[in-house]
């Protein structure tokens, strides 16, 4: 049975990934099911967020898509793919809404690479590396479910989603 998120606040789709400075990446076959790799705890995130360049649009992404710099999407070392979270930049308070896309390696405390769209919705004008707390909404369970995170003030309770398409 397909599981469909519930929890959809106008989230406008499609990003990628800065592996290595600002490319995109792929991800690599059997990342997303790393146990090491993939935090499905729906907890608070803290560290550093990055810019992905606007001259990588059109690049593949993890999840099969293609890169919108317009989109409000990130790219993280942690969430599971399909995952929403609140970001929320720790130097103004701005917040931006986000959908997981694809994946990048953690290092040296970075967390997200997020679109030029949601850096704009933080406040972000210039590249660099800014101060970041993420916090998840639904997260994607290996077993199919979603799992609320911190966002909600509901953490880790399952979500249902009635209905469907003959309703």
């Amino acid at each position: 049975m397909a599981i469909r998120l519930a929890i959809c606040m106008g989230l406008a789709l499609g990003l990628a990934c800065p592996a290595r400075g600002n490319e995109l990446a792929a991800d690599k076959p059997g990342r997303e099911g790393s146990r090491e790799a993939v935090d499905r705890s729906g907890r608070e995130l803290r560290g550093q967020a990055a810019i992905i360049a606007r001259k990588l649009a059109g690049r593949p992404m993890a999840d099969g898509g293609l890169f919108d710099p317009e989109a409000s999407v990130v790219a993280s070392s942690t969430l599971p793919l399909g995952a929403t979270a609140r970001v929320t930049n720790l130097r103004n308070g701005q917040v931006a809404m986000v959908r997981v896309r694809d994946r990048i390696p953690g290092t040296d405390g970075r967390i997200l690479n997020v679109s030029p769209k949601v850096a704009e919705f933080l406040g972000v004008r210039r590249g660099g590396v800014f101060q970041v707390v993420v916090a998840p909404l639904a997260v994607p369970q290996s077993d199919g479910s979603v799992r609320l995170g911190a966002g909600t003030g509901l953490a880790g309770r399952r979500a249902y989603v009635t209905g469907g398409r003959n309703r």
